[in-house]
């Protein structure tokens, strides 16, 4: 093996092993305000390896308009972290970050009679928006409210795919090291009084 390619080989076997520190655990503590995505790559020799990104530097807010009130959740890019630089940054790129910063969540038109129906189930569906590069995705986000320390939590976990999101990764030493595997998953865990406006807006529509 030539010096050069020899070189390349030990940085990707050290990038590699780098990941297995973020298998296992949960992803987020009662209190987070926070989003994160979930994926698994296959390293060498068959193991799977679970990768986890998360922020917690989420803006949530509920805005008015003509068709009712409307969700926004925005994220910046950049402020995704899987405890891997080198990755932290390769994400970024992927998720088009130069042509759009955050990644955006805007929600359809809120019907309060039917989440009060679905409130009363314990669960809904928030259906929406997903734009990251300057691109929409329509995605059917599952949710539930539930009770952490005396605070109320939206939590929610959508199971996609990178494909669905015009997302593709690379492999490392072509899928020799690391082959990342298609399926996502992204979660959320709001805390629901940091979402600006829901309260107010939860009270005038006699949800509270």
């Amino acid at each position: 093996m030539q010096r050069g390619n020899y070189g390349l080989f030990a940085f990707a076997l050290l990038l590699a092993t780098a990941t297995a520190a973020d298998e296992g655990g949960e992803v987020f503590e009662p209190g987070d305000h926070c989003v994160a995505y979930r994926t698994t790559k296959e390293m060498w020799f068959g193991r799977e390896v679970e990768v986890v990104g998360r922020s917690c530097e989420v803006s949530a807010k509920l805005v008015a308009v003509d068709a009712g009130s409307q969700v926004v959740v925005s994220v910046p890019i950049k402020s995704l972290r899987s405890g891997n630089m080198l990755r932290n940054g390769s994400v970024a790129d992927l998720l088009g970050v130069k042509l759009q910063p955050d990644l955006r969540f805007t929600s359809d038109p809120i019907d309060a009679d039917a989440l009060r129906d679905d409130l009363a189930r314990g669960s809904f569906v928030l259906p929406g928006t997903l734009s990251l590069g300057e691109k929409p995705y329509p995605v059917d986000f599952p949710l539930e409210i539930v009770e952490h320390g005396g605070k109320r939590v939206v939590k929610g976990r959508l199971e996609t795919t990178f494909e669905a999101f015009s997302v593709e990764v690379p492999t490392v030493m072509g899928g020799f090291i690391a082959k990342p595997r298609d399926a996502l998953e992204l979660i959320v865990h709001l805390d629901v009084a940091q979402v600006d406006g829901l309260g107010d807006w939860a009270v005038a529509a006699g949800l509270e």
